[in-house]
């Protein structure tokens, strides 16, 4: 159970939560608020602020959303974090994320049928979210020898401080996995 109130979108009068709750459902592809966001309705401002940094790391850009979705399950389970880990995986298989993939993305992904880019992407977000000073050059060197540029690198990054913090918050809040 959640230390912290979930707030149901249904019942929200404020008019800044609503209008956020209103573009999560709207703009994330599911058709629901999740409860990370329902939890953040006690403060709009936060709230808001943070689906922004979602909505702008997550949803935009030029690294595809499957592989920023990746890329946060990895850190999610190195970090042990349940809530990114469960909610992600259920967003990658809504996304149309095959079972094999996302079986051996958790439990051996030496062996995840994915290709090299993508496993050198996720590799370098979990680096980063992890272990952040031991990346080096040789590191950008591999990512731009597999034809990414300085703004998808740079998505990797800002990929995996967003899962960095999301999985710090959810657990701190002891947040219930959504009923999916």
């Amino acid at each position: 159970m959640s230390l912290v109130t979930i707030f149901d979108p249904a019942t929200v009068t404020e008019p800044k939560t609503k209008a956020v709750f209103d573009e999560i459902t709207a703009e994330l592809g599911f058709g629901i608020v999740p409860n990370l966001f329902k939890s953040m309705a006690i403060n709009p401002d936060i709230l808001e602020a943070n689906w922004k940094k979602f909505r702008s790391t997550m949803l935009k850009g030029s690294i595809p959303r499957t592989l920023k979705e990746m890329i946060g399950v990895a850190i999610s389970q190195a970090n042990n974090s349940q809530y990114a880990l469960q909610v992600h995986l259920h967003g990658l298989s809504a996304l149309g994320m095959s079972e094999d993939v996302l079986q051996t993305l958790v439990s051996d992904f030496d062996a995840c049928p994915l290709p090299v880019r993508e496993k050198a992407v996720i590799k370098f977000g979990l680096l980063a979210a992890t272990n952040p000073k031991s990346i080096t050059p040789e590191h950008y060197q591999e990512l731009t020898k597999l034809g990414l540029d300085e703004t998808e690198i740079y998505e990797i990054v800002a990929t995996a401080n967003l899962f960095t913090e999301v999985n710090q918050y959810t657990d701190a809040i002891q947040l219930e996995i959504d009923a999916l």
